[in-house]
């Protein structure tokens, strides 16, 4: 059973995820630990594995606070994730069972409802099933070591909240990427996934800086 610590690092890395909390934010213990009826001592140790995670920051005189994101700290976050992901997909041709295989598809197919929908709420189930087809993929690969690496790059909420400057086009042109990759892990074809995670990314990056330049908000 998930003791009280593991509850709050679960709901606040998820309202980290969702941008609920902006770059610079205080994490507040004693209102956090109101909001969510526990103590004190549980929201500590849930910001302490925050802060392992590289999401939070304590600073001088002010606490725990929320980290933002410089071009340069995007950049390698991308970079890493060009040398990674690849090697994940790669792994995942030659590791992949079926029910990974299942598992990115049924991802892709919600992500693609959720795009075709055009709901107020389709951003946030968009960026939702684009992040749980890049876990599935990490799954697929089935390395331990790899899931560790890259997990955090993944999570990123400045990368995941991209989504909402995202037109339709771009939405589904990801979705399309997604699917290359799918039928390479299904061919068992390392080369041709690590080559369709590389222009995924590629893509992702060059489309996430250019919104980045036209759009303030997102520093």
């Amino acid at each position: 059973m998930p003791s009280a610590s593991d509850l709050v690092y679960a709901e606040l890395r998820r309202r980290l995820m969702s941008g609920a909390f902006l770059p610079g934010e205080r994490l507040r213990e004693e209102r956090i630990a109101s909001e969510l009826s526990v103590s004190r001592t549980p929201v500590r140790q849930a910001i302490e594995r925050l802060i392992e995670d590289g999401l939070v920051a304590r600073e001088p005189h002010r606490g725990a606070v929320v980290l933002g994101w410089s071009d340069r700290d995007i950049e390698e976050a991308f970079e890493l994730r060009l040398l990674l992901e690849p090697y994940a997909a790669r792994a995942a041709a030659l590791r992949a069972e079926p029910e990974h295989v299942e598992a990115l598809q049924s991802a892709n197919d919600q992500m693609l409802e959720a795009v075709q929908s055009g709901d107020e709420d389709c951003a946030a189930r968009i960026q939702h099933y684009n992040n749980r087809f890049h876990h599935a993929l990490l799954s697929a690969a089935q390395s331990a070591r790899v899931r560790t690496l890259v997990e955090n790059l993944v999570d990123l909420p400045i990368l995941i909240g991209s989504f909402y400057f995202y037109s339709r086009d771009n939405m589904l042109s990801s979705v399309e990427q997604h699917r290359q990759i799918i039928s390479a892990i299904r061919a068992k074809d390392p080369d041709y996934a690590e080559t369709a995670m590389r222009l995924h990314l590629t893509a992702t990056r060059r489309l996430f800086l250019d919104q980045r330049k036209t759009t303030p908000q997102a520093d």
